[in-house]
C-alpha cells in the first residue's frame, strides 16, 4: 500500500511561504513547506489519472501526467505578482493529446457530464481556459480544465482543496508546443514564458498560423494576416534563425527500455559543447521518486532540466513528453505540409483573380 504524501501545513502558511519567495526573504523552512505542498498533490494525481485513463480506454488518446518542477514553481511566483501559492492550479497536471479536435470535444463533454463531486473552477461560461477558441498571444493552443478536489471519504479528505489541471491538445497543437520547450531547451531561450527573442518568438507565432490553418481550418494569434504575409514573414524570420534546419539536424534521444510508471527524465545541456544529454530512472513507488526527483532537482543548475513523470507504458511516455526526447519531427512535417498548402492556396487565389 502506498503511504502517500500528506499536507502538513495550512493554506494560510503555504501562501505566506510563497509571499517571501517573491520578496527574497524565504528560509529553507518556506521551500520545505512548498516542497510538502507540491509532493501532497501526487495523491490528487493519482485519482485523476486513474478515472482519466479508465475513460481514455479503447479510444486513441495518448495520456501523461506530471508535477510542475520546483524551480517552475519558484519562477511563477516571482513572475506573477499578486499569485497565491496554494491557489496555483497547475502544480499536478494530466495531459491528454487526441487525433482531432471533435475527438477533445467529445471526451472533455462526457467528462464534464460525468457525476464529479469535484469542482469545476473554469469561470461562469466554462470556457476561461480555451485556447483554442482564444489562442493566447504566443500562439499556444489548447484547452484546460480545472479541478479542486473534494471527496467525503475519510481517507480522501486529507487532500480535499487541492487544484489540478487538465490539458487537453490535438496532436497538432502538441507538435506545437512540443517545439518550443525543444527550443527553449536547445537554445537556451524562455519562449514558452514570452521571455525570448523577438525573433523566436514571432517564429512561433506565425508556426502556430501555419498548422492552423494547414490542418485544422482555424486561425490563430495572427487572423486579420493574409496566406500570402504569412508564408513571406516565416520564410523570412526562419532564414534569420535558422530553426527548422536546426531541428531537421537535432538527433532524437531515444526512450529507454527500462520502463516503470514513475520515470524521471533529467535532460542536461554541456554549456561548452551544446551535447545534450538525457538520463532515465524509473520506480515502482511514486513516494520513493519524489524523494529521488527532490534530490536531483536541489542538485540540478541552470543547464540541466529535471521532471517526474508517469505515464502507462514507454511509448505514451516518450509521445506526451517528447520535448525531452528532442522529437520535432511532427511540428517540422506539419510546417513543411502547411506551407505547401498555403502555397496552393495563394497560387489557386491568383489564378481566379487573373481570370
Amino acid at each position: 500500500m502506498v503511504n502517500w504524501i500528506k499536507r502538513e501545513h495550512t493554506k494560510n502558511q503555504v501562501n505566506e511561504s510563497g509571499k517571501r519567495v517573491r520578496k527574497g526573504e524565504h528560509t529553507d523552512q518556506d521551500i520545505s513547506v512548498i516542497e510538502n505542498h507540491r509532493a501532497s498533490h501526487s495523491y490528487v494525481l493519482n485519482t485523476f489519472q486513474s478515472t482519466l485513463r479508465n475513460r481514455a480506454r479503447g479510444k486513441q488518446i495518448t495520456f501523461g501526467q506530471r508535477l510542475k518542477r520546483m524551480p517552475t514553481i519558484l519562477d511563477k511566483l516571482q513572475r506573477q505578482e499578486g499569485m497565491k501559492l496554494a491557489r496555483m492550479h497547475d502544480i499536478a497536471g494530466c495531459r491528454l493529446i487526441f487525433r482531432t479536435e471533435s475527438e477533445l470535444h467529445a471526451f472533455r463533454n462526457s467528462l464534464h457530464e460525468a457525476r464529479m463531486k469535484h469542482t469545476l473552477h473554469n469561470g461562469p461560461k466554462g470556457d476561461k481556459y480555451d485556447y483554442i477558441k482564444r489562442p493566447k498571444a504566443s500562439g499556444y493552443r489548447g484547452i484546460h480544465d480545472v479541478y479542486e478536489y473534494d471527496v467525503n471519504s475519510e481517507t480522501g479528505t486529507h487532500w480535499n482543496g487541492l487544484l489540478i489541471e487538465l490539458q487537453y491538445r490535438t496532436r497538432y497543437q502538441h507538435a506545437w508546443a512540443t517545439a518550443v520547450e525543444v527550443a527553449d531547451l536547445t537554445t537556451s531561450n524562455r519562449i514558452k514564458f514570452d521571455d525570448a527573442q523577438s525573433e523566436y518568438r514571432d517564429f512561433f507565432k506565425l508556426a502556430s498560423e501555419i498548422i492552423a490553418r494547414g490542418f485544422e481550418g482555424k486561425t490563430s494569434c495572427f487572423p486579420e494576416m493574409s496566406d500570402r504575409e504569412l508564408m513571406v514573414k516565416f520564410r523570412w524570420v526562419n532564414h534569420r534563425l535558422g530553426l527548422m534546419d536546426k531541428f531537421k539536424h537535432l538527433a532524437t534521444v531515444q526512450a529507454p527500455k527500462r520502463f516503470k510508471k514513475n520515470t524521471i527524465l533529467q535532460f542536461a545541456i554541456n554549456p561548452k559543447t551544446s551535447k545534450r544529454s538525457l538520463d532515465v530512472e524509473s520506480y515502482d513507488s511514486v513516494v520513493v521518486a519524489l524523494k529521488r526527483y527532490a534530490e536531483l532537482e536541489a542538485k540540478a543548475d541552470e543547464y540541466v532540466d529535471v521532471v517526474l513523470v508517469q505515464a502507462a507504458n514507454r511509448e505514451s511516455m516518450r509521445e506526451a513528453f517528447k520535448n525531452y526526447f528532442s522529437d520535432t519531427k511532427e511540428f517540422s512535417r506539419y510546417i513543411n505540409k502547411g506551407m505547401e498548402k498555403l502555397a496552393i492556396k495563394v497560387l489557386n487565389t491568383q489564378m481566379v483573380e487573373g481570370t
